[in-house]
């Protein structure tokens, strides 16, 4: 029986090349593993807990001008939507019911943020699915939405009595996810 040094060292060549890639394999499993239970649609906003973006804007469908500062004392949820944003439509059945049920008791405003849509499409949105009881501002070339960091629809922004944004939901609301994130909003006051 005759070893072939050569051979033999090859042969640890392979155990290392084997052994590195289990220990990547194992790295990557690791990594997958920690990222299955995070929520994908929780994005950290370095806005939370910084004064809200006040604005002077027109309301949908009127003259009247709206500014976030009239609402000073109240919660305010935020929701920026548009009629070509599919995930909009999801949510718009949570939001007409929610404001119907949270509005009367004076504490909560909800306002509507109309960005970078028509006229006509925004009211085509609404005719279909029900028109919003609370305003709704114009947003046309989507600079309020730049100034909320907004960077996709819907995206809705918990703003406390004192004018500060509290949290932050992007994606279509359910009444869970509003009613934590209304919490939240008391909460940081």
């Amino acid at each position: 029986m005759t070893t072939n040094p050569q051979k033999t060292e090859a042969q640890k060549t392979v155990h290392w090349w084997q052994f590195a890639l289990i220990g990547v394999m194992i790295m990557m499993f690791i990594l997958f593993a920690a990222g299955l239970g995070r929520d994908t649609k929780f994005i950290p906003s370095p806005l939370i807990g910084k004064a809200a973006y006040d604005f002077d804007l027109k309301q949908l469908g009127s003259e009247k001008q709206i500014k976030l500062s009239d609402y000073k004392g109240k919660i305010v949820v935020l929701n920026f939507w548009a009629s070509w944003c599919v995930t909009c439509r999801e949510e718009h059945h949570i939001l007409l019911e929610s404001s119907k049920a949270l509005q009367p008791t004076g504490k909560v405003q909800f306002i509507g943020v109309n960005s970078k849509d028509t006229d006509k499409a925004a009211f085509g949105f609404m005719d279909k699915r029900g028109h919003f009881p609370y305003p709704s501002v114009i947003d046309r070339q989507g600079r309020l939405a730049l100034e909320y960091g907004v960077y996709g629809m819907p995206e809705t922004f918990f703003i406390n009595k004192d004018g500060v944004i509290a949290a932050k939901h992007i994606g279509a609301l359910t009444h869970k996810i509003l009613a934590d994130k209304l919490k939240q909003t008391e909460a940081v006051q």
